[in-house]
């Protein structure tokens, strides 16, 4: 017959001393400073392939800078960088290229709307006798047209929450529609974006080593700084630059932002370690955005052509 085990469970309650122990120690960890950031600064000679860089080959340069603002507005993204923390090298991608846009809007104005603004502008002239002459041609335009009626008489619904538009009615009525004066109007500039993207293939622990920190340079700039505070600061800015011969044929770039940094750990599809740990292969994909618009005056800076093709 099997013996019958009975386990007995016995409270252990804390004695005074432990409780206070354990009251001290939570206290500590509450009121515990943080701990201090690892510095900023970057090593120095922070590049990929941990090579000597010389003016015989291409690279890109990425310097980073604690960000600062100088006013309101911004005209010069240059204000906008502080402190130099370092400098990281790579080389040049395969795929390299940029992209200027200009923001163009459709916009329209039929005779009423523009009778309606030179009024308004003679009005803030103190051209009152310009003002009634506008008023007088655009009341002799409107007087017994059917299709100024249709669209007022459309108006009037929408007004109601009647879904009618005012060309709508005015084509239905007469077969006609008020000439909208159709143009193509400068809305604004752009920003411009970039993306590049590296493979690394470590080929010894120094270089792998080298890798490491630049992924995490890049990723750690790129965040804001102030956990748990009420206010957080903006991340780092980054000045991009191409280096070698191939400069004076390229592009600049202004400031910009890092708006996001994907590491792939398994590039070949797999994954693979050396005896160390460190990844076998790895890419990583970094996307800026310019922190300013290009203008027409930014290539005034450089008429020498030291600037290759510009912005």
């Amino acid at each position: 017959m099997a013996e019958e085990t009975t386990t007995t469970t016995t409270e252990n309650k804390l004695s005074d001393a432990q409780r206070e122990g354990v009251l001290n120690e939570y206290e500590s960890l509450i009121t515990a400073k943080p701990k201090p950031a690892a510095p900023e600064k970057l090593p120095s000679g922070l590049r990929y392939p941990y090579s000597t860089v010389d003016n015989t080959q291409d690279f890109l340069k990425f310097t980073i800078f604690k960000y600062k603002r100088s006013g309101t507005i911004t005209r010069d993204s240059n204000s906008l960088k502080a402190d130099l923390l370092g400098n990281i090298i790579l080389p040049v991608p395969a795929q390299l290229q940029d992209s200027n846009n200009a923001n163009w809007g459709q916009s329209n104005m039929n005779f009423m709307e523009a009778g309606g603004v030179n009024a308004a502008k003679n009005i803030m002239g103190g051209n009152m006798e310009g003002t009634g002459n506008e008023i007088k041609n655009l009341v002799n335009q409107l007087k017994d047209n059917p299709q100024v009626e249709s669209y007022f008489a459309a108006q009037a619904v929408s007004a109601v929450g009647g879904n009618v538009s005012a060309a709508d009615l005015v084509a239905r009525g007469s077969g006609q529609v008020l000439n909208p004066n159709m143009e193509l109007l400068f809305k604004g500039p752009t920003i411009r974006n970039f993306s590049f993207n590296f493979k690394f293939t470590p080929r010894f622990q120094k270089e792998a080593e080298t890798v490491r920190t630049i992924i995490k340079a890049f990723k750690r700039n790129m965040a804001p700084e102030g956990s748990g505070a009420a206010m957080i600061k903006t991340p780092k800015v980054f000045e991009i630059q191409y280096l070698g011969k191939a400069a004076a044929y390229l592009n600049r770039i202004k400031l910009c932002a890092l708006k996001s940094c994907n590491v792939n750990y398994t590039a070949d599809g797999t994954w693979a370690t050396y005896n160390d740990g460190s990844p076998v292969s790895m890419t990583m994909a970094l996307n800026f955005t310019e922190l300013t618009p290009v203008y027409n005056e930014d290539y005034a800076a450089y008429d020498d052509h030291s600037d290759g093709v510009g912005y």
